[in-house]
């Protein structure tokens, strides 16, 4: 029977020292050198997945004056649960999303539609005043960091983004064997914006859905103030509902903001925005994720790829060998561990398969003659003899992953 500790995010992140948290800093997580290694293993893919559907990637600061925030009505909507600052007798608040800084981009210069799509793409950290009754692990927390994504796009692009965008969600959620449902909020009955504008993204999201292909359920009314929204809603191994990420159709900030591009007369129109994240916050889904695999990742997230165990861990031939080829994964972003102290052979394969290792490899005098590696596959469940420069390039093609 499978041990419920492998199946709490909490636990496991204490146990495999991934993260911690302090009462100095509640509801804000310390990344601790593995779970580090963790976090930016799965960034990595998410940023190579990106790149490759023609996003640009941008950085943004933590905190902007408050007059910004009064222009977009997060100030308004939502100051209760924004960390607030004084510089220089101004009022600065930190940011609980992304998308005022990424209009600021946009205004950078002046916009042609032939520039449109314009995919804007962060790591956005966010903030976001939580009260501590309802912070949990790393379900529920005050700092976190969103695959956050802005898209600026003419009302005709729309319904191919929203389109792409499922198909993004799609590949990265199938990767990591999660089934999802979809759910379609429609205008609630506090809006704003015009009939003929609302109409017209509805309808793009209802065509978008349709050319997907996957049923999804209307939620009646429940769509944002600003425009309606796609939810993405998966089941843990607990069988608990989380909603990671979302797609929202917003013609609210653009008008807010005053934002224009140059149609192909060379007149001045309004783009529409898309909000859109795929897992939300990162933290969670690393929780998520870490219950999902009871603490056994797959390769190219795991904190340490392989985990090397000498049979003698004395053995000069033998470490020799281990730090060869550890040095040249090092220079591949694959992380090895190498389990070496005085303890018996059975006790350091026992510890490396405790620390979650997803694949071990015991070093003897055979496996440095051939030149070969002994792999027992905690993922496949499987034990095979492989050659060294075969496994190191089947390490390589696990990190080079893109979804």
């Amino acid at each position: 029977m499978q041990k419920m500790n492998d199946m709490d995010h909490r636990i496991l992140g204490k146990k495999l020292e991934l993260f911690m948290f302090s009462e100095l800093s509640p509801g804000m997580a310390f990344w601790l050198p593995q779970g580090s290694k963790l976090k930016n293993n799965l960034k990595n893919i998410i940023y190579k997945s990106h790149i490759l559907r023609d996003y640009e990637y941008v950085e943004s600061p933590a905190m902007m004056e408050d007059k910004m925030w009064k222009i977009s009505g997060h100030y308004e909507n939502y100051k209760e649960n924004m960390f607030p600052s004084i510089v220089e007798k101004k009022d600065y608040l930190l940011k609980p999303m992304n998308c005022p800084m990424h209009i600021l981009m946009y205004q950078n210069s002046k916009k042609s539609y032939k520039e449109l799509p314009i995919r804007y793409f962060e790591f956005g950290q966010v903030h976001r005043n939580e009260l501590s009754g309802v912070l949990h692990g790393l379900f529920r927390v005050r700092e976190f960091v969103q695959d956050d994504s802005h898209i600026i796009c003419m009302p005709e692009q729309l319904e191919n983004e929203i389109l792409s965008i499922l198909d993004f969600i799609k590949s990265l959620l199938s990767f990591f064997d999660f089934e999802y449902r979809i759910d379609f909020s429609s205008r609630p009955d506090k809006s704003i914006g015009s009939d003929e504008n609302w109409e017209k993204a509805e309808n793009s999201i209802k065509n978008a859905l349709s050319k997907f292909g996957q049923e999804y359920q209307l939620n009646e009314g429940d769509g944002a103030f600003y425009g309606p929204k796609i939810d993405i809603k998966i089941k843990d191994i607990h069988k608990r509902e989380w909603q990671l990420g979302s797609i929202q159709v917003d013609y609210n900030l653009p008008q807010r903001f005053n934002m224009k591009y140059i149609d192909n007369e060379g007149k001045e129109k309004q783009p529409i925005i898309i909000h859109r994240a795929i897992l939300g916050s990162i933290e969670r889904f690393i929780g998520i994720l870490l219950e999902h695999y009871k603490g056994v990742l797959p390769v190219c997230i795991s904190p340490n790829q392989l985990a090397i165990v000498p049979i003698a861990s004395n053995s000069q031939s033998q470490m020799q060998y281990i730090e060869k080829f550890k040095k040249e994964l090092l220079l591949h972003n694959i992380n090895v561990k190498i389990y070496n102290s005085d303890d018996s052979l059975n006790r350091r394969i026992k510890n490396s398969e405790n620390d979650k290792n997803p694949l071990i490899c015991v070093v003897g005098d055979n496996e440095v003659r051939e030149n070969s590696l002994n792999i027992r596959d905690k993922l496949k469940k499987e034990n095979y003899q492989v050659s060294l420069n075969s496994f190191i390039e089947y390490l390589k093609n696990e990190m080079d992953v893109v979804v």
